[in-house]
């Protein structure tokens, strides 16, 4: 007895085919996040490494503070404020502060609107904040 050919149908591949599409999506929107969370774990570690500066001199002086915003710019973030940050020597075992804030630019997928062909990818940008406290020990 000889076995008939099945016709194929693309209903019966649908399902595969919407899977797949929907983890290609998640592996780009976690790729995405990823680089985000790097970028923010980067400016932690940079403001522990000034803060411990900071903590031997009593505040952040110009040279360290120009230092600082290259490495942060390095980073590809913008807007970047160390405003109440501790910049005049605050002497031996009072309180010295680091704020830095920026922001990190994205291009996101923008959705908003009724049809779906408009869809455009647009820029818009994220916050960055890392806030350091110690005490001068110089």
């Amino acid at each position: 007895m000889k076995m008939k050919k099945r016709k194929g149908n693309v209903v019966d591949i649908l399902p595969s085919i919407v899977l797949i599409l929907a983890a290609i999506l998640l592996v780009g929107t976690f790729i995405n996040l990823y680089g985000i969370l790097t970028v923010n774990e980067e400016v932690k570690q940079l403001s522990r490494k000034y803060m411990l500066t900071m903590e031997t001199m009593g505040y952040l002086d110009p040279a360290s503070r120009t230092k600082l915003e290259q490495e942060l710019s390095a980073l590809n973030v913008t807007d970047i404020d160390l405003s109440g940050s501790t910049l005049t020597d605050a002497g031996y075992g009072n309180t010295i502060n680091l704020n830095i804030s920026c922001r990190l630019p994205l291009e996101h997928l923008n959705m908003a609107g009724s049809d779906m062909l408009a869809y455009f990818f647009e820029d818009s940008s994220i916050p960055v904040s890392s806030r350091r406290m110690s005490t001068a020990k110089n």
